[in-house]
């Protein structure tokens, strides 16, 4: 054999096995890239975000330990036949249409508790132990957890009945609120006035610390514990309230005004149909 030719023959040899060294590069390469499950598909979409293979595999891998969460009640007289019941909320998921968690532990975000949130689909009421009283709606939008605050108010219009305050715990990071003040009569809840305010005027939530910035929430630090709290635990040390009575459906309330003030004005509330 010439040396031209044996030169040939080892540059064809080189050349083969440079060509299977880069295609099994390529194919470990190709391995190395994580698939995501269905499971990490819905939670990517759920976001609305873009995300990496290797963050998909870290998020599909998380699996935060759920925390139950605070529930509250009152009590009183929310029927007015003489007796005393109580009003506890619940916190259940659309998906499952069980009561579920509202926390979870160990949460680096907010933002992960607010896209978790949603995933679940959840909505949030009150029932009493007087099964004469219907459900009371607190909220089913999906980007909630459940109650914020709830007092009894008390009889405010004179009709032997007790009245009930109420403010939904929003998942986002605003601190514009609505306080609601609703009674139950000829079988059904009524709302009888509602006045916006901040959360930052209430009591933060049970086994949480709300940071509020000049816009609104900044961030929100929960403790892995599950209660069961009443109103009165709840308002641990006191709080004056947000609403105060003054006669028959008049009553005082302290709210957010048109120029972003703190402020009080008198009102009437509406009569029950």
């Amino acid at each position: 054999m010439s040396i031209y030719h044996s030169n040939f023959l080892k540059l064809s040899l080189f050349a083969l096995s440079l060509c299977q060294l880069s295609c099994s590069f390529s194919s470990e390469k190709t391995s190395l890239v994580a698939t995501p499950n269905k499971d990490s598909v819905a939670m990517i979409s759920a976001t609305n975000s873009l995300t990496t293979p290797d963050s998909i595999a870290t998020i599909d891998s998380m699996q935060p330990s759920p925390i139950w969460g605070y529930r509250l009640a009152i009590s009183g007289d929310f029927d007015g036949n003489g007796t005393t019941e109580q009003l506890l909320e619940h916190y259940w998921s659309q998906h499952t249409q069980k009561e579920t968690n509202k926390f979870y532990e160990g949460l680096a975000e907010y933002e992960q508790l607010v896209d978790l949130t949603i995933q679940k689909a959840p909505y949030s009421f009150l029932l009493s132990n007087n099964t004469a009283i219907d459900t009371l709606l607190i909220s089913d939008k999906e980007q909630q957890l459940g109650v914020f605050y709830l007092k009894n108010e008390g009889d405010l219009n004179d009709d032997g009945t007790d009245e009930v305050g109420y403010v939904v715990n929003w998942a986002d990071w605003s601190s514009i609120n609505t306080y609601y003040i609703v009674s139950f009569a000829t079988g059904k809840w009524h709302t009888l006035y509602e006045f916006p305010i901040w959360d930052w005027q209430l009591p933060d939530p049970p086994n949480t610390s709300q940071q509020y910035g000049l816009f609104g929430l900044e961030n929100t630090l929960v403790e892995p514990t599950n209660d069961t709290l009443m109103a009165s635990e709840q308002n641990s040390p006191p709080f004056r309230g947000l609403v105060k009575k003054l006669g028959t459906n008049k009553i005082q309330v302290i709210y957010r005004n048109d120029e972003a003030e703190e402020d009080s004005m008198i009102v009437r509330l509406k009569k029950k149909r």
